[in-house]
């Protein structure tokens, strides 16, 4: 479970199930994670999927097949990579988010040449946004 809510929570559509991290959201969120895992066509590795959420280098092409299989199974982009404002809205509906209008009007605009380019700009620019993880101390030093 804890895999699941990490990859939910560090994938570019965070915003969709952080502003709303209610059991269904997160269910449904693993159901078309594992539904775009399935397909070898749209599958990512979990270490791609870490990679990405540091903004490390990952597959680009691969990543951004994953990304638009979730966006469009979220309702969130078309197979045409447009995205649907008003649905990238509801996922912050009920979410006390003050950058959320910010974060639709930049992140809402399509950028790149195909679906899995847009898909993938969606992406990285919703991960700028993403909550940041809890700081761990793995040696039990408090300074």
């Amino acid at each position: 479970m804890k895999t699941i809510v990490l990859i939910a929570l560090t994938m570019a559509l965070v915003a969709m199930v952080a502003a709303k991290p209610h059991g269904a959201d997160v269910e449904a969120f693993r159901r078309i994670h594992d539904e775009c895992q399935a397909d070898p066509a749209t599958k990512v590795d979990k270490e791609s999927i870490e990679k990405f959420n540091k903004g490390e280098e990952v597959d680009e092409v691969q990543f951004g097949k994953h990304s638009l299989c979730i966006s469009i199974k979220m309702g969130v982009q078309n197979e045409h990579g447009d995205i649907d404002k008003e649905a990238l809205k509801k996922g912050f509906e009920g979410s006390h988010n003050d950058k959320a209008q910010q974060i639709i009007d930049e992140c809402g605009e399509k950028k790149g040449h195909t679906a899995e380019e847009a898909a993938l700009a969606l992406a990285k620019c919703m991960r700028k946004y993403r909550p940041a993880p809890p700081k761990q101390d793995h040696h039990g030093d408090h300074h």
